[in-house]
């Protein structure tokens, strides 16, 4: 059975990985960026050549028009999605709370939280039964670290929203939530050095892409029957 992935900034890091996972599987894969459109320009030739179908939008996702116009040209120019992968977030700056601006925090709760609902919201109304939405949050859902209040705020919403979701799009659409620990992406950096050692995680290792893949194709290819799930991917560290 043909089937079809949305993945919301799939350019670089995480969302590529998971890009040319899906179409290792033999997915069509709908790319997206609005930062990285070179990137995705890559992205999209690698998965041309594994011979599964690939198409690109680009649109900003704080903007909720932009998010309209995206869904509506897929809808016209390709094969609409079965699934909906919420990847694209940012990590900002760590920031003592006196010095949080009006704008620092709308960015990190607009891009990580307010574009989750928003593309879901349109993804709906064009999604078949039997669909899956699928949020990427966060370890930072649930703790507190020093100096990443606009994350962690923004990631845990992502938890209440996914919840709220799978009640309010069932029964026709399942959603569920991935929260992944630090990753490994090898030949991509991180944006910042790692904060955590691999020794303080009881596998001793930290999570690569394919321990992440896993969790998402699981919610992709199960019983939509489960909904309103989060799976932690992170070795043991929350514990």
């Amino acid at each position: 059975m043909e089937r079809t992935c949305l993945i919301t900034g799939s350019g670089k890091r995480l969302g590529r990985s998971l890009a040319l996972l899906f179409a290792e599987k033999n997915w069509n894969v709908i790319l997206h960026s609005f930062h990285s459109n070179e990137q995705a320009q890559e992205v999209q030739k690698l998965i041309e050549k594994k011979g599964t179908q690939v198409f690109h939008v680009t649109f900003d996702l704080t903007k909720v028009d932009e998010i309209i116009n995206g869904f509506a040209d897929i809808s016209k120019n390709f094969i609409f999605p079965d699934v909906l992968i919420n990847n694209a977030a940012i990590y900002p700056q760590q920031m003592k709370v006196g010095d949080i601006t009006e704008n620092f925090w709308d960015i990190a709760l607009d891009t990580n939280l307010k574009s989750q609902f928003f593309t879901a919201k349109e993804f709906s109304k064009f999604a078949k039964t039997g669909s899956r939405v699928i949020n990427i949050a966060s370890l930072g859902a649930f703790s507190i670290w020093n100096d990443r209040l606009p994350y962690n705020v923004s990631k845990a919403g992502v938890i209440q929203l996914t919840k709220a979701l799978a009640k309010g799009l069932a029964p026709r659409i399942s959603v569920n939530s991935v929260s992944p620990g630090t990753i490994d992406l090898q030949d991509m950096p991180p944006s910042e050095p790692l904060q955590i050692n691999a020794e303080r995680i009881p596998f001793k290792r930290l999570a690569t892409a394919s321990d992440i893949f896993d969790a998402i194709y699981f919610f992709a290819t199960c019983s939509n029957y489960i909904t309103g799930q989060n799976i932690n991917v992170d070795g043991g560290f929350a514990l």
